[in-house]
């Protein structure tokens, strides 16, 4: 053979490789971009009749699976809106809402809902804090509701958020002239009561509260956290095989702005003072064991004060439904365990 016909040969051969190279990494990219973006990063819905259908649909949903008419709820709870800037994301305003308790509140509870639905969703478990005499304050997760953002944070941009929605809840409970406890969060007011701060976050929205909980003010005034169903890593909720988690981990910046780790929030709760109660669905089939098996690990080795709660034959993010008894009972004795 000749030397020409060698270096061909060669030639061919490297082309071949180089085009099956080209193909195992579009294919990999094909399979690693939906978990990358969880299938919403990419996917920028318009908004308009689109989210008002989602809307209508939730408050239908709402009265028909508990009963709540969303429009009474929101005016015998004295329902109040407000845009709060972003701290974490330019030019970007948290749409937030307000309900007040019948009486003189204990205390305020920021409260964070899961993905593909808004802060209207959660009125039945708002509705356990505001009659256990706590104000609450929610808001429309990213891409969701009023959002205006264009994709979801999986609970890392949520994180932002719920910080960012605390601290509004603090300064204006301020302002409401209760003593807020600053740096010893056992001050108590001047009527002996302290008042409670706190926060609440399910599925997405716990990852979002787990994030928070080791950002200013939350660490030295957050007097207790609940989450319920929280979701964990977006690596084990992807269902990719690894391969595929790490390069859509290494494109999620490209895409999303942040990375897989930075969105893991686990790390977040190692240090938490705060009391915190763990709520479990006995059938949960949306988050993966692992990661609720990691989350309950790095509490119970906290310096925290750890409640949990597993409700046989729930699925996720419907305890409140399935258990309901279950659900207010326990976070009852769980808030008058704090008081």
């Amino acid at each position: 053979m000749s030397k020409e016909e060698t270096q061909s040969k060669k030639k061919k051969a490297g082309r071949i490789i180089r085009r099956v190279i080209i193909i195992f990494v579009i294919a990999n990219l094909v399979l690693a971009l939906p978990s990358a973006s969880f299938a919403e990063t990419l996917v920028l819905k318009s908004k308009g009749d689109h989210e008002r259908t989602v809307e209508e649909y939730t408050r239908v949903w709402l009265d028909d699976v508990t009963g709540i008419d969303s429009y009474a709820f929101e005016e015998k709870y004295q329902m109040e809106s407000f845009l709060i800037p972003s701290t974490g994301t330019k030019n970007y305003r948290i749409p937030a809402f307000h309900y007040m308790p019948e009486g003189e509140p204990k205390g305020f509870v920021v409260m964070a809902h899961g993905m593909n639905s808004s802060h209207i969703v959660i009125y039945h478990e708002a509705e356990v804090f505001l009659l256990e005499g706590f104000e609450v304050y929610s808001f429309d997760e990213r891409k969701f509701g009023e959002s205006t953002f264009g994709y979801v944070g999986y609970g890392y941009l949520e994180g932002m958020d719920v910080k960012d929605v605390y601290q509004f809840a603090y300064d204006q409970a301020e302002e409401r002239v209760f003593h807020m406890q600053e740096q010893d969060k056992n001050t108590e007011d001047t009527s002996g009561k302290r008042y409670l701060c706190g926060i609440w976050g399910q599925s997405m929205g716990g990852a979002g509260c787990e994030n928070a909980m080791d950002e200013e003010p939350l660490v030295s005034t957050l007097d207790f956290a609940i989450l319920d169903c929280p979701m964990g890593p977006m690596e084990d909720l992807t269902g990719a095989p690894k391969p595929q988690n790490w390069l859509a981990g290494k494109m999620n910046p490209l895409v999303s702005g942040f990375s897989f780790d930075q969105q893991n929030p686990i790390p977040q709760l190692k240090n938490v003072t705060a009391d915190v109660l763990l709520l479990l669905a006995g059938d949960e089939k949306v988050i993966p064991k692992q990661s609720t098996q990691a989350i309950q690990k790095v509490l119970e080795e906290a310096p925290c004060e750890l409640t949990v709660y597993v409700s046989d034959g729930s699925e996720h993010a419907d305890i409140i439904v399935d258990d309901s008894a279950g659900y207010r009972n326990t976070i009852h004795d769980f808030l008058e365990s704090i008081n």
